[in-house]
């Protein structure tokens, strides 16, 4: 489990307690402290959709020296696609964040989760996995604002331990 999480969210010294933690937080939760169910049923479907996202983002800078050696998952110790819900944070008009998340057995999907359309409740919207390349782009964000007419999205929530940053999606993706 630290092995993949490390591949995945590098410098894993800096991303550990957060990441562990939701991956703590999805083994109580759905797998009821199932250990290896969650390892089969998550962990591992989950990755293979990081790697993809990942690599897709990743494409088109290939020979090039990122800043920030787990981005497009994270940005040094804060963490950019989630392993579990953000429950306990209060989202406000305009923000959102970005999830892997349990689909099933042995599945996993990316998910964007925001107020919902009316502004009351939470929206959770599938990212199909023909965007996962582009999710990490500008056009991504202005394609789900075309469809959102009261509420369009800007800020993408990152975390680091419990502590929850919001950040202007502009930021993220340069």
């Amino acid at each position: 489990i630290q092995s993949a999480l490390s591949a995945l969210y590098p410098p894993f010294e800096a991303t550990a307690a957060t990441v562990l933690w939701q991956l703590f937080r999805v083994l109580d939760r759905p797998y009821r402290g199932d250990g290896l169910r969650c390892l089969l049923d998550f962990l591992v479907p989950a990755q293979r959709a990081l790697q993809r996202v990942q690599r897709e983002a990743c494409a088109k800078y290939t020979g090039l020296i990122f800043y920030h050696e787990g981005w497009p998952l994270c940005i040094h110790e804060k963490v950019v696609i989630q392993l579990a819900s953000l429950h306990r944070v209060r989202l406000k008009p305009g923000d959102f964040y970005l999830q892997v998340a349990p689909a099933g057995k042995q599945q996993a999907r990316l998910v964007l989760k925001c107020l919902s359309r009316g502004g009351q409740g939470m929206e959770e919207v599938t990212v199909p996995e023909a965007m996962y390349g582009c999710v990490f782009t500008a056009t991504f964000l202005e394609k789900l604002n075309g469809e959102r007419e009261n509420f369009p999205l800007r800020s993408c929530l990152l975390t680091t331990g419990s502590a929850v940053y919001r950040t202007p999606w502009k930021n993220i993706i340069n």
